[in-house]
């Protein structure tokens, strides 16, 4: 970034703590370089677009990159608590600290005995007067009484303690509400204020810890024992039961992993409850508490183990492994499955661990730390590809995304054509809303007007009837109910979820127009429908995106917006502007005003190099993720590939995915779980030998009464009433296959016995006899003998040796007999999701575990896209796998493109770093805008016609070289790699454009 030189004594670089994020720079000796602007033309630049300031916030996720830290913000928590007061010097010495102040000292909390400021009125001197914000709580109502929750009312904080998620770098907070109000100078003004305020009173106040932080009381220590002696009895007993074999198994588990487990899940569980219990048991005023609360430093989890118990240790996603013979430790004995003996820790770190419990420790840290090392090297590459991938796409000056060699990558950049940095969270609350309500909300009628149209409308007994104002509204009520129609249509993928990434913040313009011209909540207003309703609508038509008065230009224009005008059109209703917000006709005139003008400025800059900025936004994430993410989503479910080997399966395009799944669902609107049952019977993949316990082959001469002692009474009840369709006993080989069936698998997959044997009959409707036990038989076997087709009795005659054609028979009919279901589908699991529906009020509900939004459908491991959808009862518009080459084989490019953007987003998305959506767009638009897709690597990115300097600087140099001189390939240095080898300005940013010279003007 750009920084202004301030020339101070010694030769170190100081840097204010809030830009040190940014940079991921810490005091530990970190060095740094230093690049000083040479010419007026790099001053310029640096100035105008580098500056740290213009950096605040980030368009990798709308949001600040920058915000308090360390102790200023653990200094801003503690200044903001209800006990701290300040006498008449404090705040006269306080007060010179905050930037231009206009020397008014406010007026005291508390006037008698003595005249005491409160902490909030001190940190209220520096919040902007702009600000107004509001986090409710998950408690509801009593926030003010016990300081949860925050309210900030035009720079004034009310209640609620300042935290990392209000002044921290976060979105929608102060510093983010600061630069998107006052521009970058006001936001930091903000960021230094609150530092030099705080840590002026901090120097009076004072922040430390100690070890008596860390000491939980004797009745604490009591209760975490008892919780850890429950736990341990628990794994105790379900040993006892899995050495027993009475554990029962858990779907697509074996008895050995149900155990592991259950443990897993109950040693947590110990962990959890201890922790907590040790929270409750510290006081608000601890300083680790603190810390945590205020987001400083440290969490919850960190407090329970200095406190309580550290916990579980892990290596590879599992318990601590046997690495000596049967036990992990000599320590122990063998066969020693108990928590302690697999690396559970039950000391805390104030305790100290015992030697076994220090080596697993040790065990699982080793892990983190070759993770990390292993993991830098390939986010590296990745992000090294991806920008190689994305150098030379450019946003340009109609509005499109075209690389060196012109061709169009997106038509509006990030499908709407703005800048990232002016989007933020909004809500749009037409959505959800039942028909009552939303008429309750928008509907007027001029005909018989509510109580509050006369009595708080300036024109309330004048327009009641009025014909042409009845027009207006009524047109206005068309439009809201189409938006909500439309959005709806389009919202459906994301369920209920109102809050929308839309530009513009309309509810903080309204806000402070209101708080501007000191519109009261009990003004009347003095707008007309007939003001109101054009002028909305004109503003709308104004706010083009494509510019073009052809069919196309119109639709385009309109899918790019769509979603920004609803919310538009609803916040600026004539209901809204005069029941609500009770505004003037020069607040609303403002208001519109407002909204054009920040609309001008709202598109992204010809020039930018979107590109890169996309590349950098998901490479970032990708060095935050964790290595191998080892995710049990609990029991019955399928294992998914996250983290970085997902990213690599996803830009590598690779054929073959580690954890091919699909989602399966069902063509009824709200399907219950015994359908989904049934279907599974359909789609799960079964063959003979997932349901088989052992095959025998036997010489068995007698052909109706057989040798083999079991098989006696099914034989001769089978020759005393034969089939119709009896094979002649002399036919009958004297080999015999003998397959005997596990119950418990039959029964699992709800099969019989006969249905098995008919397949058999089915497959080979001449060559074999059949007989089979029956269904209630305490064993379940299958007897198949092969039939002599009667012309070559000698032995020997090009016929195999019998026996060995059983084996073959054998092994055919294990392995490619299909029972049912879908080839490829290993496993299915019913899972439960929640299916958005209308309620018969119009409201729309996604709730959990509510039986009008359930619906069941299947996850499976293993994928077969088309043969999926084959099967009756699936519904194709819904049905969805994670192989993408079957999506594009299936459904085609565009689908293929949308399931990239949303495998990508999962990944980003399960770290919990949020990546704006045209970042990743442009990136799924680069690896399918040719119509097939190509991966991010050498064999997809660099298979392209790109110019050849360009191409040799990504890999296989000499070779490209070589093939270029060979042929003599011409590159005409459009991009942006060509013309940095040849040291010439590149076409970027500054770069991409000249000056127009108006030959009239020589």
């Amino acid at each position: 970034m750009g920084h202004r030189v301030r020339v101070m004594p010694y030769s170190t670089f100081r840097l204010n703590l809030s830009v040190t994020s940014p940079y991921n720079a810490d005091f530990d000796g970190d060095e740094m370089n230093l690049h000083v602007p040479q010419s007026e033309e790099t001053r310029a630049e640096v100035k105008e677009l580098c500056l740290v300031p213009l950096n605040i916030v980030s368009p990798q996720k709308n949001g600040p990159l920058m915000g308090i830290v360390q102790d200023s913000l653990a200094g801003a928590y503690k200044l903001c608590r209800r006990d701290v007061f300040l006498t008449k010097e404090q705040i006269m010495n306080c007060m010179l600290w905050v930037p231009n102040w206009d020397g008014v000292i406010p007026q005291p909390a508390i006037y008698k005995p003595r005249p005491r400021w409160t902490g909030k009125q001190l940190i209220s001197m520096v919040i902007p007067k702009e600000v107004s914000l509001f986090n409710g709580t998950d408690s509801g109502e009593n926030a003010p009484l016990k300081d949860e929750g925050l309210l900030i009312q035009a720079g004034q904080l009310m209640y609620g303690l300042l935290t990392k998620k209000n002044i921290g770098a976060a979105a929608g907070g102060i510093v983010h509400i600061s630069y998107n109000e006052l521009g970058p100078e006001g936001a930091m003004a903000f960021l230094n204020g609150v530092q030099q305020v705080v840590t002026y009173w901090l120097l009076n106040n004072g922040h430390s810890i100690g070890i008596g932080d860390t000491i939980p009381d004797a009745a604490t220590i009591a209760k975490v024992q008892v919780h850890i002696d429950e736990e341990k009895a628990e794994v105790a007993r379900l040993t006892a039961m899995a050495t027993a074999n009475e554990l029962e198994a858990l779907p697509g588990m074996n008895v050995r992993a149900t155990f592991e487990n259950k443990v897993s899940m109950g040693v947590n569980q110990a962990r959890d409850k201890a922790g907590t219990t040790t929270q409750k048991s510290l006081k608000d005023s601890n300083n680790a508490v603190t810390m945590a609360s205020s987001g400083s430093k440290g969490s919850s989890i960190n407090i329970s183990q200095m406190t309580a118990l550290v916990g579980q240790q892990i290596v590879e996603g599992k318990r601590i492994p046997f690495g000596f013979k049967y036990r992990t430790l000599p320590h122990f004995t063998k066969d020693d499955y108990s928590p302690e003996a697999r690396g559970f820790v039950e000391n805390s770190y104030l305790r100290g661990l015992t030697p076994s419990e220090f080596f697993f420790h040790a065990m699982a840290g080793r892990e983190g730390l070759i993770d990390t090392a292993v993991k830098t090297a390939e986010t590296g590459y990745i992000q090294r590809r991806l920008v190689k991938a994305l150098e030379d796409l450019s946003a340009r000056y109609d509005g499109t995304v075209r690389n060196s060699l012109g061709d169009i990558v997106q038509f509006l950049y990030g499908e709407d054509g703005l800048d990232a940095m002016i989007i933020e969270k909004q809500k749009l609350g037409i959505l959800n809303m039942s028909n009552s309500a939303f008429e309750k909300k928008y509907r007027l009628d001029l005909a018989n007007p509510p109580d509050w149209f006369k009595h708080d409308y300036e024109f309330g007994n004048e327009l009641t009837g009025d014909k042409e104002s009845m027009e207006y509204l009524d047109q206005e009520w068309e439009k809201l109910l189409a938006d909500r129609r439309q959005v709806r249509q389009i919202n459906k993928a994301k369920g209920n979820e109102e809050m929308m990434q839309l530009p513009l913040n309309i509810t903080r313009i309204i806000e402070s127009a209101k708080r501007v011209f000191n519109v009261k909540a009990n003004d009347r207003s003095n707008l007309r429908p007939s003001e109101v309703i054009p002028a909305v609508q004109n503003l709308l038509d104004s706010m083009k995106i494509v510019r073009g008065t052809d069919e196309i230009s119109i639709e385009a224009d309109a899918n790019a917006s769509i979603l920004f005008k609803a919310l538009l059109r609803s916040r600026l209703a004539f209901k809204e502007v005069v029941k609500e917000h009770r505004l003037n006709k020069l607040a609303f005139d403002h208001i519109l005003g407002e909204l054009q003008n920040r609309w001008d400025r709202a598109f992204v800059n010809p020039g930018e190099m979107v590109g890169v900025l996309a590349a950098q936004s998901i490479g970032e994430p990708a060095t935050q993720m964790t290595l191998n993410t080892f995710h049990f989503a609990g029991v019955s479910s399928k294992n998914v590939t996250l983290g970085v080997p997902r990213l690599k399966e996803i830009l590598n395009l690779a054929k073959n995915i580690k954890t091919p799944s699909m989602a399966v669902y069902l063509n009824t609107p709200l399907a219950r779980q015994e359908q989904a049952k049934k279907l599974r019977s359909m789609v799960e993949y079964t063959n003979l030998r997932s349901v088989t316990s052992v095959t025998e082959i036997y010489y068995d001469p007698n052909i109706t009464e057989t040798n083999i002692p079991e098989d006696v009474d099914m034989v001769e009840s089978y020759y005393m009433i034969p089939d119709e369709s009896v094979d002649p006993t002399a036919n009958q080989s004297r080999w015999l296959l003998r397959i005997t069936l596990d119950r418990q698998k039959l029964l699992d997959k709800e099969i019989k016995i006969d249905d098995v044997a008919q397949r058999i009959k089915e497959e080979y409707p001449t060559d074999l006899a059949v007989i089979f036990s029956d269904n209630n038989a305490d064993e379940q076997v299958i007897r198949i003998r092969t039939l002599q087709t009667g012309d070559k009795d000698e032995e020997g005659e090009g016929g195999m040796e019998e026996d060995v054609m059983l084996k073959r028979l054998e092994a055919h009919l294990l392995d490619t007999l299909t029972l049912r279901g879908v080839p490829g589908i290993e496993r299915a699991f019913l899972t439960k999701g929640t299916r958005l529906t209308e309620g018969p009020d119009g409201a729309l509900l996604a709730i959990k575990d509510d039986p009008r939004c359930t619906q069941w459908y299947l996850d499976t491991s293993g994928t077969a896209l088309r043969d999926v959808l084959a099967v009756d009862g699936v519904d194709a518009t819904r049905t969805y796998t994670n192989d993408l080459y079957q999506i594009v084989e299936v459904f085609g490019i565009e689908a293929a493109r949308a399931a990239l953007a949303k495998e990508l987003t999962n990944v980003l998305a399960f770290d919990g770093s949020y990546v704006n959506h045209r970042h990743i767009a442009l990136l799924v638009d680069v690896m399918t805008y040719r119509g097939s897709i190509s991966a991010v690597t050498r064999h997809g990115i660099n298979r392209a016609d790109t110019g050849a300097l360009m191409r040799c600087s990504f890999e296989e140099t000499v070779e490209i070289l070589l093939e270029a001189a060979a042929t003599g390939e011409l590159d005409d240095c459009r991009g942006i790699s060509e013309n940095v080898m040849l040291g010439q300005m590149a076409p970027m940013g500054t770069g991409n454009f000249d000056v127009l010279l108006d030959p009239k003007m020589l």
